[in-house]
């Protein structure tokens, strides 16, 4: 009885991580450049049954039960990782010659205090020292690891990153892809951090200026989701009600005429 209340209370435990996955998602349905995420949950190893006092003969060199075995019961679930989804999402014209899109695996490469970051929010502005930065005010690179000081030139960026000021080609932006997406973790502001390790590669992504990638959420996708992991945590709350309520009765009825 108590194995049972153990397994409904892991499979709340999923289902809440599940939930805060969704409810992330929800909260950057309007987030440029965001990737959804999703929790991967799976099993604990089944356990064999046997009914009690059961024991074994060997006949022959071949060992068996005296009775079948009553059959295996699941010990409950649990959260493996929290995965993004990194499919394309829409693009959406702004015609401000500041937005970049990029179009495939790539990101752009950025410079903060805390090192090198990586971003699909293409939303970027110029700063008043003339940078290119982002939302938060992190310099954009060039593939060199150059800051594009644009100034109040013209800022022209060709479909394979080429960074044109007033016509003249001062370097190419620096879009990247990494050997494996799961040494990028998210860092908030629409950054992602690198883990020890991970290596990177030039992109062929197809850069759109005048463009900004659209979170990749469905909002209805997210909304049912939301409702069946509401309904399986609910139900694993019932089960474990149930169960209390059996060893309740168990302790204070049967226990008398112990």
């Amino acid at each position: 009885m108590i194995v049972g209340m153990y397994t409904s209370a892991s499979g709340m435990l999923a289902e809440a991580s599940r939930h805060d996955a969704i409810a992330n998602n929800l909260a950057n349905v309007s987030t440029t450049g965001f990737k959804r995420d999703a929790a991967v949950i799976r099993a604990h190893p089944t356990q064999l049954m046997h009914r009690l006092n059961d024991s074994l003969i060997s006949l022959g060199g071949i060992t068996s039960d005296l009775a079948p075995q009553v059959g295996t019961r699941g010990q409950g679930a649990l959260v493996d990782a929290i995965l993004p989804n990194n499919t394309q999402g829409s693009l959406m014209q702004t015609d401000n010659p500041t937005d970049v899109a990029l179009e495939g695996q790539g990101y752009i490469m950025v410079d903060t205090v805390r090192g090198r970051r990586y971003t699909r929010a293409g939303d970027f502005a110029v700063d008043g020292r003339g940078r290119l930065v982002t939302q938060a005010g992190d310099p954009v690179l060039t593939s060199t690891g150059a800051q594009i000081m644009v100034g109040r030139r013209r800022l022209d960026i060709g479909a394979d990153g080429g960074i044109l000021l007033d016509g003249e080609a001062v370097g190419t932006l620096g879009v990247v892809e990494p050997d494996d997406t799961s040494m990028l973790t998210k860092e908030g502001e629409s950054l992602l951090a690198p883990v020890p390790g991970a290596r990177f590669r030039a992109s062929g992504s197809r850069v759109i200026q005048g463009h900004l990638e659209r979170s990749n959420v469905n909002a209805v996708t997210e909304m049912v989701a939301m409702l069946e992991a509401l309904r399986t945590y609910e139900a694993n709350q019932r089960a474990i009600t149930a169960q209390d309520e059996t060893i309740n009765t168990l302790i204070t009825q049967v226990g008398r005429f112990g």
